[in-house]
């Protein structure tokens, strides 16, 4: 079990509960459309190759992306990225549009013909396109990937900003990232981390790899972004930051850990939702957080269920705002 199958799991319970699909913006290759391919075939979940597209720069179809942008035809690479929204002018008497852009308007409506007064400020309208009704999830596959692509592209751009090598029939140059690449590629995934809030859906899930970094001058386990400085950054970027481990498995009598019969430590999966230290690794810490209202008490770690997750979250939201009322 992995990110990929957290993020079925997460897909799977929005359609459950709120009878809405998912669409996954995927950089990770094959693997994920894979792991989704049950959704895939049933028409609850949609994969857009993100990396695949290059009409334009990732940096711009990841923004878009970030955005609710969405292909016409996801399955054909270069297909046209369409808007999640399209805002318009009510008419008072027709209640259609009335051609309005903007703050200039029209002398009469577009659709009915009626008049407007002068100065008339009529209502704005925003309704949802490409298909973003019906969806509830949007899941980015992932920070850790698009991180890479981002360096990738400005390899190529700047190879100067490393350092660069010809081959020896010079039809290739091979470039290092530099230091301004790393910042560049960080500020694009900050900023497509803050353009998710614009998207119209119920939420927005991100996967990331796992990297060993420093938070000042202790080492913190966190998602892999392009250079280590991000991991210790971006975790106040996110609403909940969930951390998937392996606990090796103890004996309820001794308290020995359990070996299987080629003498390997027998592990169990556990989402960690609250920062947490090993008992190999005591200095280490690895990064996990959920923000619930005050009084939630959200439990520190689970068994690796996205339901199970979404269960507790909802029981620490009622909670709290029971006691907020003096329920």
């Amino acid at each position: 079990m992995g990110k990929t199958t957290m993020a079925v799991q997460a897909a799977t319970h929005v359609w459950k509960t709120l009878g809405k699909k998912t669409r996954v913006v995927n950089a990770d290759g094959g693997g994920t459309r894979e792991g989704f391919s049950g959704l895939i075939e049933e028409g609850i979940a949609s994969v857009w190759d993100v990396d695949t597209w290059d009409d334009r720069s990732i940096f711009e179809n990841i923004e878009l992306a970030t955005k609710g942008y969405w292909p016409e035809d996801p399955a054909t690479p270069n297909s046209r990225l369409l808007e999640p929204t399209r805002d318009w002018r009510e008419c008072p008497t027709c209640l259609k549009d009335s051609g309005g852009k903007s703050l200039t308007m029209p002398p009469k409506c577009a659709s009915c013909g009626v008049a407007f007064a002068a100065g008339q400020l009529l209502p704005v309208r925003r309704e949802l396109t490409n298909g973003m009704q019906d969806i509830g999830l949007v899941v980015f596959e992932g920070m850790t990937s698009f991180g890479e692509r981002f360096l990738d592209r400005l390899k190529k751009i700047d190879s100067g900003g490393g350092n660069s090598i010809n081959d020896p029939l010079g039809q290739y140059k091979i470039s290092n990232s530099g230091q301004a690449h790393y910042l560049m590629a960080q500020r694009a995934i900050s900023s497509a981390v803050t353009n998710v809030r614009q998207i119209p859906v119920d939420m927005v899930l991100w996967t990331a790899l796992e990297i060993r970094a420093d938070d000042d001058g202790k080492p913190l386990y966190g998602p892999q972004g392009p250079g280590k400085k991000l991991t210790s950054l971006c975790i106040p970027w996110f609403t909940a930051v969930l951390h998937l481990d392996g606990v090796a498995q103890r004996d309820p009598k001794s308290g020995m850990v359990v070996k299987d019969k080629a003498g390997m430590e027998v592990l169990e999966r556990k989402l960690f939702l609250a920062p947490h230290f090993p008992a190999d690794s005591p200095t280490s810490r690895f990064a996990a957080k959920c923000s619930v209202p005050f009084g939630g008490d959200m439990p520190t770690v689970i068994d690796p269920d996205m339901g199970l997750f979404f269960s507790e979250l909802a029981k620490a939201k009622a909670r709290a705002k029971a006691k907020l009322l003096g329920q």
